[in-house]
């Protein structure tokens, strides 16, 4: 697990992930993000611990994900380097 304020970067798409619909999450963040992207999903309190669990899944998935807590949210980093 790696713990880190990561700046953002203007061209960095954000997507907010408080729904609690892991699998919607997912789904979003496979159609939003595009070879060579890295996108912000943006969690929040992660009461339910549905950070680790898409962690988790998008590094089974192949993605390159950070873990981070900015402004008093959770959010993950993620960036596309395979195809899917």
């Amino acid at each position: 697990m790696q713990n880190e304020n990561t700046p953002f970067h203007n061209d960095d798409k954000v997507i907010n992930g408080e729904n609690l619909n892991i699998d919607t999450t997912l789904e979003q963040i496979a159609k939003e993000i595009k070879l060579g992207e890295t996108l912000i999903l943006d969690i929040g309190n992660n009461y339910f611990h549905q950070t680790d669990e898409i962690f988790d899944v998008l590094i089974l998935r192949g993605y390159e994900v950070k873990k981070t807590y900015r402004n008093g949210r959770n959010q993950l980093i993620v960036k596309k380097n395979i195809l899917h």
